[in-house]
């Protein structure tokens, strides 16, 4: 019975080491802030805040700095929503997104491959009632998977600057699974 239970303890190991993603060690001031069911991780500063969400089959992941289930809402923070397309291309649709924002916004879209993924991305500034936001939009698509995940990072433009020293590393730094 011992060499059972020991034998089944090791296969318990074995198996969580293996679905276990080794992350690079963080920046100092940051932690991982794993994402199991992506088998993905993301930075997130010390003292912030993470929330999960899903709706209507999107997943919605929330790091910011102030407590979105205290305050209703944040200023600063990233947004990541995962979106599993079964028509549309993903590559296709994260193209799409960043330049209509672009041409929305009147900015500069940028796009590159790294790995299998694909990249688009622009930096645009928006005029709200409680004063300016600047939003960094970052679309990664996984054509393997035919997966979207899109990053948003945003701050009032007062804050910019600090808040992007910050933001920078969440979305340079994006441990992604290219099987999911």
């Amino acid at each position: 019975m011992k060499k059972l239970i020991l034998l089944s303890l090791s296969a318990v190991l074995f198996v969580q080491s293996l679905l276990a993603m080794p992350f690079p060690t963080p920046p100092a001031g940051f932690t991982w802030q794993e994402v199991p069911e992506l088998k993905a991780a993301f930075l997130k500063p010390d003292g912030w805040f993470y929330k999960r969400e899903e709706q209507k089959g999107t997943l919605a992941y929330f790091i910011t700095k102030k407590n979105i289930d205290k305050n209703g809402r944040f200023q600063t923070g990233l947004t990541v929503n995962v979106f599993h397309l079964k028509k549309d291309s993903a590559v296709e649709r994260g193209k799409g997104i960043i330049q209509q924002l672009a041409t929305t916004k009147n900015v500069e879209a940028f796009g590159t491959e790294v790995g299998p993924f694909r990249e688009f991305a622009c930096l645009a500034k928006d005029t709200t009632s409680s004063g300016t936001v600047v939003i960094y939009t970052l679309a990664v698509a996984n054509p393997k998977t035919n997966t979207l995940y899109l990053f948003i990072f945003e701050s009032p433009e007062s804050d910019w600057d600090a808040a992007w020293k910050l933001g920078k590393p969440m979305v340079d730094m994006l441990p992604l699974q290219e099987s999911i």
